[in-house]
């Protein structure tokens, strides 16, 4: 059974919201550090490509100021939706982490894991064929 995390306070009691709790898996949020770490890097090292980026970021941050501010009507009505919505995708969040224990683990870990697992089998296919290489010669 998964430990449920991230409580958001919705009509004085406690609700678990989806998409805090899949931004908080391991996986997910070692890929979204790890992608910060390299636009951060790729901006410092580019000056032409941190100025184009600094006006994007401006322009998005405005453009979701203006829907967020013309969407509040819609979404405090669809909220009892909302809410069905987010409990069913808890319930299938809850489902995934207990099929799936990789996504517990950092990117950086999976990966070296799967190297490792990849590896393995190629070395021993490299040298059965070497072997075969060897005796047809």
């Amino acid at each position: 059974m998964t430990v449920k995390k991230n409580q958001t306070l919705q009509n004085g009691s406690a609700k678990e919201n989806v998409l805090q709790r899949v931004l908080q898996l391991p996986v997910v949020s070692s890929t979204c550090e790890s992608l910060q770490r390299t636009y951060a890097s790729t901006k410092e090292a580019h000056p032409l490509v941190a100025s184009v980026c600094e006006v994007y970021e401006r322009g998005v941050q405005g453009a979701s100021a203006l829907a967020m501010w013309g969407m509040e009507p819609v979404v405090r009505r669809l909220e009892p939706q909302f809410a069905v919505a987010n409990d069913l995708a808890c319930r299938g969040l809850d489902h995934l982490e207990e099929k799936i224990p990789a996504l517990q683990y950092p990117v950086d870990k999976l990966a070296s894991e799967l190297k490792g697992t990849i590896s393995s089998p190629l070395q021993s296919a490299k040298s059965t064929i070497g072997n075969s290489v060897d005796k047809i010669m």
